[in-house]
């Protein structure tokens, strides 16, 4: 009689190995059929904010990417053996930079820039971080890394950038804006209107100011564009850079 128990048991458990093993199976071939879905957005809402301020602080001098893998920047070097180029393209390969500065002509990687927020006081933060910049700096590429804020001041942002740069003449005094050529970013609404109790329209000049405003509804640095349509084509204004998320527009 205890023979058949035991029996009767093994039998019960083998089965339920196969009921759980076959649906393990099922689950994974279902999941083969839809395995990965959209991020919403490429850079957060503080990368965002801070790109729209980078944009205003190199003007047309250098071409800004975002999210740019760190194997694409830098490789192991010669002389390793092929079990340390492969431990060494591995560790590149899982990691990325916040954006890259290129020269617009030849698209040669000229410097690299951090954002650093709150979490990059963690201990495995910090140990990427350490690793990164070591990676940059042994392949002679400067990094810049800029404490991430709610907003920043558009000065201290060019004196950081001059200081890695070196061409502290050019970041720090912007060129013009050129109908043409500025911004890459979607165009504004075609019949922008200005928020301002003292005028209907948005001046057709735009004099130059220090520092960007924040924007009133999500209190990120507005970035400076030109209409390129309707009422007020030609004209500048002051656009938030959580564009198209926030649609709020200042007169310059």
């Amino acid at each position: 009689m205890l023979i058949f128990i035991v029996l009767i048991v093994i039998v019960l458990i083998m089965v339920a190995l196969v009921v759980v093993k076959g649906g393990q199976l099922t689950a994974t071939k279902q999941g083969n059929e839809v395995i990965f879905v959209a991020r919403p957005d490429l850079f957060s809402a503080a990368e965002r904010s801070f790109y729209g301020v980078l944009e205003q602080a190199l003007g047309e001098e250098y071409r800004i990417f975002g999210k740019v893998r760190l194997g694409d920047l830098v490789e192991p070097a010669r002389g390793l053996t092929k079990s340390q180029s492969t431990t060494a393209r591995n560790r590149l390969n899982q990691k990325h930079v916040d954006f890259v500065l290129c020269r617009p002509d030849t698209l040669a990687v000229v410097a690299v820039i951090e954002l650093d927020d709150a979490t990059h006081g963690r201990k495995d933060r910090s140990e990427r971080d350490d690793f990164v910049d070591k990676a940059l700096t042994s392949a002679h590429l400067p990094v810049v890394h800029v404490p991430a804020r709610k907003a920043y001041a558009l000065p201290e942002v060019q004196d950081a950038l001059a200081a890695v740069l070196k061409t502290a003449d050019v970041v720090t005094k912007a060129p013009a804006p050129k109908a043409d050529t500025e911004f890459a970013l979607p165009t504004p609404p075609q019949n922008v209107k200005a928020v301002s109790s003292d005028s209907e329209r948005i001046p057709s000049s735009a004099p130059e100011v220090a520092t960007p405003p924040n924007c009133p509804a999500c209190n990120v640095p507005m970035v400076k564009r030109q209409a390129k349509q309707g009422a007020n084509a030609g004209k500048w204004f002051w656009a938030c850079t959580g564009y198209p998320k926030c649609r709020k527009v200042l007169a310059v």
